[in-house]
Protein backbone atom coordinates (compact mmCIF):
# COMPACT_ATOMS: atom_id res chain seq x y z
CA UNK A 1 0.00 0.00 0.00
CA UNK A 2 1.17 3.49 -0.89
CA UNK A 3 0.13 6.95 0.17
CA UNK A 4 -1.23 9.65 -2.10
CA UNK A 5 2.30 10.82 -2.88
CA UNK A 6 3.20 7.36 -4.17
CA UNK A 7 5.39 6.59 -1.15
CA UNK A 8 4.76 3.98 1.56
CA UNK A 9 2.50 5.18 4.40
CA UNK A 10 4.14 6.43 7.57
CA UNK A 11 3.17 5.34 11.10
CA UNK A 12 0.49 7.51 12.66
CA UNK A 13 -1.54 7.20 15.89
CA UNK A 14 -4.63 6.63 13.77
CA UNK A 15 -6.41 3.30 14.10
CA UNK A 16 -8.17 3.83 10.78
CA UNK A 17 -4.79 4.17 9.02
CA UNK A 18 -3.25 1.21 10.85
CA UNK A 19 -4.21 -1.52 8.30
CA UNK A 20 -2.37 0.32 5.49
CA UNK A 21 0.74 0.80 7.60
CA UNK A 22 0.64 -2.81 8.80
CA UNK A 23 0.15 -4.18 5.30
CA UNK A 24 3.00 -2.10 3.89
CA UNK A 25 5.35 -3.32 6.61
CA UNK A 26 4.20 -6.91 6.09
CA UNK A 27 4.59 -6.65 2.32
CA UNK A 28 8.14 -5.40 2.75
CA UNK A 29 8.99 -8.26 5.09
CA UNK A 30 7.54 -10.84 2.71
CA UNK A 31 9.21 -9.26 -0.32
CA UNK A 32 12.55 -9.81 1.41
CA UNK A 33 11.96 -13.51 2.09
CA UNK A 34 14.35 -16.06 0.57
CA UNK A 35 12.76 -19.49 1.09
CA UNK A 36 15.26 -20.96 -1.40
CA UNK A 37 18.06 -20.28 1.09
CA UNK A 38 18.78 -22.77 3.84
CA UNK A 39 20.67 -20.45 6.15
CA UNK A 40 17.93 -17.87 6.75
CA UNK A 41 14.41 -16.98 5.64
CA UNK A 42 14.38 -13.23 6.31
CA UNK A 43 17.28 -10.77 6.31
CA UNK A 44 17.98 -9.60 9.81
CA UNK A 45 20.76 -8.85 12.22
CA UNK A 46 24.07 -10.61 11.64
CA UNK A 47 23.47 -12.30 15.01
CA UNK A 48 21.20 -14.80 13.25
CA UNK A 49 24.28 -16.45 11.74
CA UNK A 50 25.63 -17.25 15.21
CA UNK A 51 22.40 -18.08 17.07
CA UNK A 52 20.61 -19.64 14.10
CA UNK A 53 17.96 -18.37 11.71
CA UNK A 54 14.98 -20.10 13.33
CA UNK A 55 14.63 -18.27 16.63
CA UNK A 56 12.36 -15.51 17.90
CA UNK A 57 14.88 -12.71 18.34
CA UNK A 58 16.64 -12.78 14.97
CA UNK A 59 15.08 -15.63 13.00
CA UNK A 60 11.98 -16.74 11.16
CA UNK A 61 9.92 -17.61 14.25
CA UNK A 62 9.87 -14.04 15.54
CA UNK A 63 8.91 -12.60 12.17
CA UNK A 64 6.06 -15.09 11.65
CA UNK A 65 4.82 -14.45 15.19
CA UNK A 66 4.73 -10.66 14.67
CA UNK A 67 2.92 -10.98 11.36
CA UNK A 68 0.26 -13.26 12.84
CA UNK A 69 -0.51 -11.43 16.10
CA UNK A 70 -0.86 -8.09 14.29
CA UNK A 71 -3.36 -9.51 11.80
CA UNK A 72 -0.98 -9.26 8.83
CA UNK A 73 -1.73 -12.78 7.64
CA UNK A 74 0.22 -15.99 7.08
CA UNK A 75 2.20 -17.61 4.28
CA UNK A 76 2.19 -21.44 4.28
CA UNK A 77 5.49 -21.63 2.39
CA UNK A 78 7.23 -19.58 5.09
CA UNK A 79 5.77 -21.70 7.85
CA UNK A 80 6.93 -24.85 6.02
CA UNK A 81 10.45 -23.39 5.88
CA UNK A 82 10.44 -23.04 9.67
CA UNK A 83 8.76 -26.39 10.31
CA UNK A 84 11.14 -28.39 8.14
CA UNK A 85 14.24 -26.95 9.77
CA UNK A 86 12.92 -27.03 13.33
CA UNK A 87 12.24 -30.76 13.03
CA UNK A 88 15.67 -31.67 11.68
CA UNK A 89 17.55 -33.58 14.32
CA UNK A 90 20.85 -32.47 12.81
CA UNK A 91 19.83 -28.80 12.97
CA UNK A 92 22.32 -27.02 15.21
CA UNK A 93 20.40 -24.64 17.42
CA UNK A 94 20.38 -23.30 20.94
CA UNK A 95 17.49 -24.23 23.22
CA UNK A 96 16.68 -20.88 24.85
CA UNK A 97 13.46 -18.97 24.35
CA UNK A 98 14.59 -15.95 22.33
CA UNK A 99 17.75 -17.49 20.89
CA UNK A 100 16.68 -21.10 20.35
CA UNK A 101 14.21 -23.95 20.07
CA UNK A 102 12.02 -23.21 23.09
CA UNK A 103 10.89 -20.06 21.30
CA UNK A 104 10.42 -21.95 18.04
CA UNK A 105 8.17 -24.46 19.84
CA UNK A 106 6.15 -21.58 21.29
CA UNK A 107 5.59 -20.00 17.87
CA UNK A 108 4.75 -23.31 16.19
CA UNK A 109 2.14 -23.99 18.87
CA UNK A 110 0.80 -20.46 18.47
CA UNK A 111 0.41 -21.06 14.72
CA UNK A 112 -1.50 -24.29 15.33
CA UNK A 113 1.25 -26.86 14.72
CA UNK A 114 0.71 -28.50 18.09
CA UNK A 115 2.18 -31.93 17.40
CA UNK A 116 5.29 -30.48 15.79
CA UNK A 117 5.65 -27.95 18.60
CA UNK A 118 5.56 -30.72 21.18
CA UNK A 119 8.24 -32.63 19.29
CA UNK A 120 10.50 -29.58 19.36
CA UNK A 121 9.73 -29.04 23.05
CA UNK A 122 10.53 -32.67 23.87
CA UNK A 123 13.85 -32.26 22.08
CA UNK A 124 14.61 -29.26 24.27
CA UNK A 125 13.73 -31.24 27.39
CA UNK A 126 16.26 -33.88 26.37
CA UNK A 127 19.03 -31.28 26.53
CA UNK A 128 20.91 -30.33 29.70
CA UNK A 129 18.84 -27.25 30.49
CA UNK A 130 20.36 -26.98 33.97
CA UNK A 131 23.57 -25.61 32.46
CA UNK A 132 21.86 -22.50 31.14
CA UNK A 133 22.04 -19.09 32.79
CA UNK A 134 19.03 -17.60 34.53
CA UNK A 135 18.05 -14.96 31.96
CA UNK A 136 14.97 -14.67 29.75
CA UNK A 137 16.74 -14.40 26.39
CA UNK A 138 18.53 -17.74 26.31
CA UNK A 139 18.33 -19.03 29.85
CA UNK A 140 16.18 -20.65 32.49
CA UNK A 141 13.65 -17.83 32.90
CA UNK A 142 12.56 -18.28 29.30
CA UNK A 143 12.58 -22.07 29.61
CA UNK A 144 10.42 -22.00 32.74
CA UNK A 145 7.95 -19.55 31.25
CA UNK A 146 7.61 -21.65 28.11
CA UNK A 147 7.03 -24.83 30.11
CA UNK A 148 4.34 -23.06 32.15
CA UNK A 149 2.75 -21.92 28.90
CA UNK A 150 2.70 -25.42 27.44
CA UNK A 151 1.42 -26.87 30.70
CA UNK A 152 -1.49 -24.46 30.54
CA UNK A 153 -2.18 -25.26 26.89
CA UNK A 154 -1.98 -29.04 27.26
CA UNK A 155 -2.96 -29.71 30.87
CA UNK A 156 0.28 -31.69 31.29
CA UNK A 157 1.13 -31.71 35.00
CA UNK A 158 4.63 -33.02 34.30
CA UNK A 159 5.42 -29.87 32.32
CA UNK A 160 4.06 -27.74 35.15
CA UNK A 161 6.18 -29.58 37.70
CA UNK A 162 9.28 -29.15 35.56
CA UNK A 163 8.52 -25.45 35.14
CA UNK A 164 8.36 -25.05 38.91
CA UNK A 165 11.62 -27.01 39.25
CA UNK A 166 13.21 -24.57 36.79
CA UNK A 167 11.89 -21.63 38.84
CA UNK A 168 13.34 -23.13 42.03
CA UNK A 169 16.71 -23.51 40.31
CA UNK A 170 16.59 -19.85 39.33
CA UNK A 171 15.61 -18.95 42.91
CA UNK A 172 18.61 -20.82 44.29
CA UNK A 173 20.91 -18.74 42.09
CA UNK A 174 19.18 -15.40 42.65
CA UNK A 175 20.81 -14.19 45.85
CA UNK A 176 19.85 -10.98 47.62
CA UNK A 177 19.35 -7.46 46.32
CA UNK A 178 22.92 -6.47 47.14
CA UNK A 179 24.48 -9.55 45.54
CA UNK A 180 24.56 -7.69 42.22
CA UNK A 181 26.92 -4.76 41.53
CA UNK A 182 25.57 -1.27 40.92
CA UNK A 183 26.66 -1.29 37.27
CA UNK A 184 25.30 -3.35 34.39
CA UNK A 185 27.41 -4.90 31.63
CA UNK A 186 31.12 -4.87 30.95
CA UNK A 187 32.70 -7.14 33.57
CA UNK A 188 29.40 -7.30 35.45
CA UNK A 189 26.18 -9.25 34.82
CA UNK A 190 23.69 -7.30 32.75
CA UNK A 191 20.45 -5.83 34.07
CA UNK A 192 17.12 -5.65 32.25
CA UNK A 193 14.39 -7.78 30.77
CA UNK A 194 16.36 -10.01 28.40
CA UNK A 195 19.65 -10.56 30.23
CA UNK A 196 19.09 -9.28 33.76
CA UNK A 197 16.96 -10.03 36.80
CA UNK A 198 13.69 -8.77 35.32
CA UNK A 199 13.42 -11.98 33.28
CA UNK A 200 13.54 -14.18 36.39
CA UNK A 201 11.12 -11.73 38.05
CA UNK A 202 8.67 -12.40 35.22
CA UNK A 203 9.05 -16.16 35.71
CA UNK A 204 8.43 -15.83 39.45
CA UNK A 205 5.33 -13.69 38.80
CA UNK A 206 3.82 -16.28 36.48
CA UNK A 207 4.65 -19.05 38.98
CA UNK A 208 2.89 -17.06 41.69
CA UNK A 209 -0.16 -16.70 39.45
CA UNK A 210 -0.11 -20.44 38.73
CA UNK A 211 0.32 -21.56 42.34
CA UNK A 212 -0.77 -18.75 44.66
CA UNK A 213 2.49 -19.27 46.59
CA UNK A 214 3.59 -15.90 48.02
CA UNK A 215 7.21 -17.10 48.03
CA UNK A 216 7.32 -16.56 44.29
CA UNK A 217 6.02 -13.01 44.68
CA UNK A 218 8.75 -12.31 47.25
CA UNK A 219 11.34 -13.68 44.83
CA UNK A 220 9.99 -11.45 42.05
CA UNK A 221 10.38 -8.44 44.32
CA UNK A 222 13.99 -9.34 45.09
CA UNK A 223 14.78 -9.79 41.40
CA UNK A 224 13.25 -6.43 40.51
CA UNK A 225 15.20 -4.74 43.29
CA UNK A 226 18.38 -6.21 41.83
CA UNK A 227 17.69 -4.50 38.53
CA UNK A 228 16.64 -1.25 40.21
CA UNK A 229 19.93 -1.30 42.12
CA UNK A 230 21.62 -1.12 38.70
CA UNK A 231 19.61 1.91 37.62
CA UNK A 232 20.67 5.54 37.83
CA UNK A 233 18.48 8.60 38.32
CA UNK A 234 19.35 11.21 35.73
CA UNK A 235 19.18 14.95 36.28
CA UNK A 236 15.78 15.15 34.56
CA UNK A 237 14.27 12.53 36.89
CA UNK A 238 14.40 9.68 34.34
CA UNK A 239 15.53 6.27 35.59
CA UNK A 240 17.89 4.34 33.27
CA UNK A 241 19.91 1.16 33.58
CA UNK A 242 23.43 2.29 34.49
CA UNK A 243 26.40 0.96 32.52
CA UNK A 244 28.80 3.50 33.97
CA UNK A 245 29.88 5.03 30.66
CA UNK A 246 26.27 5.33 29.46
CA UNK A 247 22.71 4.76 30.69
CA UNK A 248 20.01 2.87 28.79
CA UNK A 249 16.24 3.38 28.58
CA UNK A 250 15.50 0.50 26.18
CA UNK A 251 13.45 -2.70 26.35
CA UNK A 252 16.06 -5.48 26.25
CA UNK A 253 18.82 -4.13 28.50
CA UNK A 254 17.41 -0.81 29.71
CA UNK A 255 14.77 0.73 31.90
CA UNK A 256 11.75 0.04 29.67
CA UNK A 257 12.02 -3.74 30.11
CA UNK A 258 12.35 -3.41 33.88
CA UNK A 259 9.31 -1.11 33.87
CA UNK A 260 7.05 -3.60 32.06
CA UNK A 261 7.72 -6.36 34.61
CA UNK A 262 7.51 -3.87 37.47
CA UNK A 263 4.02 -2.92 36.28
CA UNK A 264 2.96 -6.59 36.22
CA UNK A 265 4.28 -7.02 39.75
CA UNK A 266 2.43 -3.96 41.02
CA UNK A 267 -0.86 -5.47 39.86
CA UNK A 268 -0.40 -7.96 42.74
CA UNK A 269 1.48 -5.96 45.36
CA UNK A 270 2.69 -2.37 45.51
CA UNK A 271 5.18 -0.46 47.58
CA UNK A 272 6.48 3.09 47.58
CA UNK A 273 9.88 2.27 46.10
CA UNK A 274 8.35 0.49 43.12
CA UNK A 275 5.81 3.26 42.62
CA UNK A 276 8.56 5.88 42.56
CA UNK A 277 10.69 3.76 40.24
CA UNK A 278 7.78 3.30 37.82
CA UNK A 279 7.44 7.08 37.54
CA UNK A 280 11.14 7.50 36.74
CA UNK A 281 11.04 4.67 34.21
CA UNK A 282 7.98 6.19 32.55
CA UNK A 283 9.87 9.47 32.21
CA UNK A 284 12.77 7.62 30.58
CA UNK A 285 10.32 6.43 27.89
CA UNK A 286 9.04 9.95 27.25
CA UNK A 287 12.03 11.34 25.36
CA UNK A 288 11.66 12.72 21.85
CA UNK A 289 14.97 11.31 20.61
CA UNK A 290 16.07 7.69 20.30
CA UNK A 291 18.79 6.80 17.82
CA UNK A 292 17.36 3.48 16.63
CA UNK A 293 13.90 2.21 15.80
CA UNK A 294 14.18 -1.43 16.90
CA UNK A 295 12.18 -3.32 19.51
CA UNK A 296 15.03 -4.45 21.73
CA UNK A 297 17.27 -1.36 21.59
CA UNK A 298 15.22 1.43 20.09
CA UNK A 299 12.02 3.43 19.85
CA UNK A 300 9.75 0.46 19.15
CA UNK A 301 10.66 -0.99 22.54
CA UNK A 302 9.90 2.34 24.18
CA UNK A 303 6.50 2.25 22.49
CA UNK A 304 5.93 -1.31 23.73
CA UNK A 305 6.61 -0.13 27.29
CA UNK A 306 4.24 2.80 27.02
CA UNK A 307 1.39 0.72 25.59
CA UNK A 308 1.87 -1.91 28.29
CA UNK A 309 1.53 0.55 31.17
CA UNK A 310 -0.83 3.15 29.66
CA UNK A 311 -4.04 3.79 31.63
CA UNK A 312 -5.68 5.12 28.42
CA UNK A 313 -7.82 2.91 26.17
CA UNK A 314 -7.29 2.73 23.28
CA UNK A 315 -3.64 3.28 24.03
CA UNK A 316 -3.15 5.17 20.75
CA UNK A 317 -5.10 8.02 22.39
CA UNK A 318 -2.40 8.35 25.05
CA UNK A 319 -0.29 11.42 24.13
CA UNK A 320 2.94 9.65 25.13
CA UNK A 321 2.09 6.67 22.93
CA UNK A 322 0.95 8.90 20.05
CA UNK A 323 4.20 10.88 20.15
CA UNK A 324 6.34 7.75 19.82
CA UNK A 325 4.22 6.39 16.95
CA UNK A 326 4.59 9.68 15.09
CA UNK A 327 8.33 9.75 15.71
CA UNK A 328 8.82 6.29 14.20
CA UNK A 329 8.48 8.11 10.87
CA UNK A 330 11.93 9.60 11.51
CA UNK A 331 13.41 6.14 11.02
CA UNK A 332 11.13 4.93 8.19
CA UNK A 333 12.69 3.81 4.92
CA UNK A 334 11.50 2.19 1.70
CA UNK A 335 12.17 -1.32 0.46
CA UNK A 336 10.79 -2.36 -2.93
CA UNK A 337 8.07 0.23 -2.53
CA UNK A 338 7.13 -0.89 0.99
CA UNK A 339 7.69 0.50 4.49
CA UNK A 340 10.82 -0.82 6.22
CA UNK A 341 13.17 0.02 9.09
CA UNK A 342 16.93 -0.16 9.67
CA UNK A 343 18.56 -2.55 12.11
CA UNK A 344 21.25 -2.20 14.76
CA UNK A 345 23.56 0.79 14.38
CA UNK A 346 21.51 1.82 11.30
CA UNK A 347 23.94 -0.12 9.11
CA UNK A 348 21.44 -2.11 7.04
CA UNK A 349 17.76 -2.90 6.73
CA UNK A 350 16.54 -5.64 9.04
CA UNK A 351 13.30 -7.61 9.06
CA UNK A 352 13.75 -9.47 12.36
CA UNK A 353 11.87 -9.03 15.62
CA UNK A 354 14.70 -7.79 17.84
CA UNK A 355 16.16 -5.15 15.55
CA UNK A 356 14.03 -4.57 12.47
CA UNK A 357 10.68 -4.24 10.77
CA UNK A 358 8.98 -7.17 12.51
CA UNK A 359 9.68 -5.60 15.90
CA UNK A 360 8.36 -2.23 14.79
CA UNK A 361 5.27 -4.01 13.45
CA UNK A 362 4.68 -5.73 16.80
CA UNK A 363 5.13 -2.49 18.76
CA UNK A 364 2.73 -0.60 16.50
CA UNK A 365 0.28 -3.48 16.80
CA UNK A 366 0.42 -3.25 20.59
CA UNK A 367 -1.02 0.27 20.31
CA UNK A 368 -3.19 0.07 17.21
CA UNK A 369 -4.34 -3.50 16.58
CA UNK A 370 -7.77 -4.64 17.78
CA UNK A 371 -6.38 -7.86 19.25
CA UNK A 372 -3.54 -8.43 21.72
CA UNK A 373 -0.09 -7.92 20.20
CA UNK A 374 2.62 -8.39 22.79
CA UNK A 375 5.86 -10.21 23.31
CA UNK A 376 5.22 -13.68 24.77
CA UNK A 377 4.43 -13.83 28.52
CA UNK A 378 3.85 -10.06 28.74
Amino acid sequence: PRGRDGRPPRPRPDRAAWPRVRDSLADGIRASATPHRDDRLFPGDIEQFSTGALNIAHGAAGVLYALDVTGAGRRPEHERWLLERALRREQRARIGFYDGLHGVAYVLEHLGYREEARRVLDRCMGERWQRLGTDLHGGLAGVGLNLLHFAGRTGDDALRDTALDVARTVAERLGTETDVPELSGGPHPKAGLMHGSSGPALLFLRCYEATGDDTFLDLAATALRQDLRRCVLRDDGALHVNEGWRSLPYLAEGGAGVAVVLDLYRAHRDDERFRTAASGLLLSSSSQFYVQSGLFNGRAGILAHLTAVSPVRPTSDDPLVAAQIDALSWHAMEYQGHLAFPGEQLLRLSMDLATGSAGVLLALGSALHTGPARLPFL
